[in-house]
């Protein structure tokens, strides 16, 4: 009697064991390729996975002498992007290097300084005194960016249920090289000032000669999840102006 209640104390002990087991083998987790291809969370391994990617931080404009915080304020010009980002590895079996490509919208602003303004005069865009002060002058820039990357970094692989294996993201360290291609597609200039006791505002958009497409060289590092970035661009913000400056950015990148 005793041994049959002992095998039956270790049956049910193994049995939770293996339940447990069963419990900790998870599904692999959902992809946004997912939804367009029914067989594709079935596979064993695939090739191709999707992350939703967020940056921010601080952006200047730099060139013709100007250093970080000459024309532009350090704080108040910032950065933001969300998009999605599709990484595909370049060996089937190697997961060393990835080509990381996708679409971003980005959000960059300027906060000028001395109480000018960007304005546009016989199709030239210049920065010229406003004539009164201002509590705020800056300008804003929303850009469609496809940003392209060369991956470097070793990712855990990691076996779901049913012997799907899917690499794992959280512990690796990786470094992107690489760059973007955009296209500008809203320019605003906001100036807020005090008259006669009342706070103004006043905004005008698209009034600017600027270079529309854009592009520029693009590095971040980090762990998978969380890097820091730096962007600089090659082509001028404002296209036939005097002011030949570029776009630089650097910040955190979320993924």
């Amino acid at each position: 009697m005793k041994k049959l209640l002992l095998s039956s104390l270790l049956l049910l002990l193994f049995t939770a064991v293996r339940a447990q087991d069963d419990q900790d083998v998870k599904k692999a987790p959902l992809d946004f390729l997912d939804l367009f291809d029914s067989e594709r969370r079935e596979k064993e391994n695939v090739r191709t996975n999707t992350n939703l990617v967020w940056a921010i931080g601080w952006n200047q404009a730099l060139g013709d002498g100007n250093g970080i915080g000459d024309d532009y304020r350090f704080w108040g010009s910032g950065v933001f992007d969300i998009g999605l980002e599709f990484s595909t590895r370049l060996q089937p079996k190697d997961d060393l290097f990835r080509f990381n490509y996708g679409l971003d919208l980005r959000f960059q602003s300027l906060r000028i300084t001395d109480n000018r303004q960007f304005a546009t005069n016989n199709n030239i865009t210049d920065l010229v005194p406003v004539g009164i002060d201002t509590d705020r002058s800056r300008f804003y820039q929303f850009s469609l960016v496809a940003p392209l990357h060369i991956e470097i970094g070793r990712r855990d692989l990691k076996t779901y249920k049913n012997g799907i294996k899917r690499y794992h993201d959280d512990d690796a360290f990786v470094v992107g090289l690489g760059g973007y291609l955009g296209y500008t597609t809203t320019s605003t200039q906001e100036l807020k000032f005090e008259r006669e006791g009342r706070d103004v505002t006043t905004t005008v958009t698209n009034d600017f000669e600027i270079n529309n497409f854009n592009y520029g060289l693009s590095m971040y590092a980090g762990w998978y999840d969380f890097q820091i970035f730096a962007r600089y661009g090659l082509n001028d913000i404002l296209k036939d102006s005097p002011i030949q400056q570029q776009y630089f950015s650097f910040g955190f990148r979320f993924r």
